[in-house]
């Protein structure tokens, strides 16, 4: 069972010790989240954004203040158009605030995979096989090059990709 701090003010860090921890820890970080969500991963899968429970975090973040906003980037968008049906719902009803959006070729996610939420907060899933992942809270100095990494991406990527799909 995943077990985050109370304290919202200190620099934390939180290590993944299972699969099942992914989850809690997405909701944790919905939960501290206030404008901005930043997500990166070759398909989002990992993240499981489509269960019930995440798809009402992202909704409750985004009905909490108007300036709220969900980015969404990914390298394929095969898991998003075959599973991920109750997030493109969400996406469809609150399109001002959800964006999603293919990299860039030239600059692909690849293996990063990190839920970046506001100016402070990480989850970084691990590369290796030695460790699930992190999270970091109330850590800006590690977030910040990973916001700068996603901005990048986000910027070189052609556009949101479609709220319905083509042909529908």
């Amino acid at each position: 069972m995943l077990d985050l701090p109370a304290d919202e003010s200190v620099p934390q860090r939180v290590l993944l010790s299972s699969r099942a921890d992914v989850v809690p820890a997405v909701l944790a970080l919905f939960k501290r989240g206030h404008r901005e969500v930043r997500c990166l991963h070759h398909d989002l899968g990992a993240f499981e954004l489509s269960q019930v429970a995440t798809v009402e975090a992202i909704h409750a973040l985004v009905h909490a203040s108007r300036y709220a906003r969900v980015r969404l980037l990914v390298d394929d968008t095969t898991w998003l158009d075959t599973h991920a049906a109750r997030l493109r719902l969400l996406q469809r009803q609150l399109s001002h605030a959800i964006e999603m959006r293919r990299a860039n070729s030239d600059d692909p996610v690849a293996d990063d995979a990190a839920l970046i939420v506001d100016h402070a907060h990480v989850l970084v899933l691990s590369r290796s096989q030695h460790g699930l992942g992190e999270i970091w809270l109330n850590s800006e100095p590690r977030v910040q090059p990973m916001m700068t990494a996603f901005d990048r991406r986000w910027e070189a990527a052609a556009h949101n990709l479609p709220v319905d799909p083509l042909g529908l």
